[in-house]
């Protein structure tokens, strides 16, 4: 290549740092230090340009003619000097010492700089000295980073392997942090993250840092998963349907680290399912204990013992089971179990009314117990039913015996009348009726 092509080729490389610092307006002085290769005369060859060393410039050249107006230069004497760009063949300035180098991207532009710089002193000998001055710092720079320090600040070094660790240090605490303050964990995706991506990076290298990033994953998928047993858990402090609560503790078993209050409340779940059959049992016990032709005579039947343990049993399990506070979404039929207490609790007193003949008390009770049978089962229900209905029987046979009574008294016929009276209470008992039997007498 001409000595004269490889001038210009070079003083074009050397454009490393821009021109203006400032937005060119023909009268603001640019700080920049930097030197001009000067011709003696605008029609001289570049070759025979001449290096003038300047700490500050105006460019003062007009814009869309070339080689029209001028460049101040200010000396480092302090003087400034007026060029006219026809006479200016390039401004080199001088190169930024860089305050970062901490990658290898880093370093290949540096050495692109070096490069620049050394071709410019092969092929502008005139320039080789100053050139050499701006070349010096930048292999310094360049020979530190190769012999294994990174610069992460003007004149502040340190070793690769420390500003690496360091690095790792702070992207992995930024990294953790955004994982645990994230408002929705499951929208927290490590994969799209820039800084996992980083670390990954790191990791390839770094056996002990591929094992902190698996653990993260897992660390990640766990707040994940305890973030929907916590919205289960919502979900379930709200009376519920059994349906619905066995879908939500289905999702809850599937969920993988399972916490304690998950545990927990899985087991409360197991034992109010054994509770569950266990009520459901002593219903089945109820309602195989009705006799209808009993009851259709108006007797109860005794409640073996093995109920009564049953019952027993049962109330303190349940007992225990409310005392863990169970969430309101774990069902459990109480209310079949309060109402077969209820009825045996009950029974007794009926059995009472109905062997006192005390029938509208009777129905009273029957009547109360409706509720609890329906709860209990059919048989239950049918067995209220009945007794209603032997209840109002006597009743009304009472009813029509002393209507009899009455037809006959209005007859005059005391005698058979107070009979009548009489056989009435032997069906139920009515002290009014007594009082007017012994009147009639």
């Amino acid at each position: 290549m001409p000595l004269y092509s490889r001038f210009v080729l070079i003083c074009a490389l050397l454009s490393i740092v821009p021109l203006h610092a400032q937005e060119r307006d023909g009268n603001t002085i640019i700080p920049n230090p930097g030197i001009a290769l000067v011709k003696p005369q605008p029609w001289s060859k570049p070759a025979e340009a001449e290096v003038v060393k300047f700490s500050a410039f105006t460019d003062r050249t007009a814009r869309g003619s070339a080689g029209a107006g001028y460049f101040v230069l200010r000396l480092p004497s302090g003087k400034d000097t007026q060029i006219p760009s026809a006479r200016v063949v390039k401004l080199i300035l001088k190169p930024k010492t860089p305050t970062e180098l901490i990658d290898d991207s880093q370093r290949k532009e540096l050495q692109k700089s070096i490069d620049e710089i050394r071709g410019a002193i092969a092929a502008v000998p005139a320039a080789s000295t100053a050139l050499a001055d701006y070349l010096k710092p930048l292999q310094a720079v360049a020979a530190r980073y190769d012999g294994g320090e990174v610069m992460i600040g003007t004149d502040k070094w340190e070793t690769r392997e420390k500003n690496r660790q360091s690095e790792i240090t702070k992207i992995e605490f930024r990294l953790r942090r955004a994982m645990s303050e994230a408002k929705i964990k499951k929208d927290f995706d490590l994969n799209s993250n820039a800084d996992f991506s980083r670390l990954t990076e790191f990791a390839e290298s770094d056996a002990a840092l591929k094992a902190r990033l698996d653990a993260m994953k897992i660390e990640c998928a766990k707040l994940v998963s305890r973030e929907e047993q916590d919205a289960i858990f919502v979900k379930l402090e709200s009376p519920l349907s059994p349906d619905v609560a066995a879908l939500l503790l289905d999702k809850l078993k599937a969920l993988s680290d399972p916490t304690p209050r998950t545990v927990s409340v899985l087991r409360q779940a197991v034992v109010a399912a054994e509770l569950s059959k266990e009520i459901d049992a002593l219903k089945q016990g109820f309602e195989s204990l009705w006799n209808e032709e009993s009851l259709s005579k108006g007797i109860l039947p005794v409640f073996p013992a093995d109920i009564t343990t049953q019952i027993d049993a049962l109330t303190s399990k349940i007992a225990v089971f409310h005392a863990g506070a169970p969430p309101a979404g774990i069902w459990l039929p109480s209310s079949a179990f309060d109402a077969c207490v209820a009825l045996k609790n009950a029974l007794p007193a009926l059995q009472a009314r109905l062997s006192e003949r005390d029938y509208n008390a009777a129905i009273e009770g029957v009547t109360a117990l409706g509720t609890s049978a329906r709860q209990i089962g059919s048989k239950s229900i049918e067995a209220m039913e009945i007794l209603k209905s032997y209840a109002n029987g006597q009743i009304a046979k009472f009813s029509v015996l002393v209507d009899e009574g009455n037809t006959l008294l209005t007859g005059t016929d005391k005698k058979l009348a107070v009979a009548k009276f009489q056989e009435a209470l032997a069906i139920m008992p009515d002290a009014n009726l007594e009082k007017r039997i012994s009147e009639i007498k």
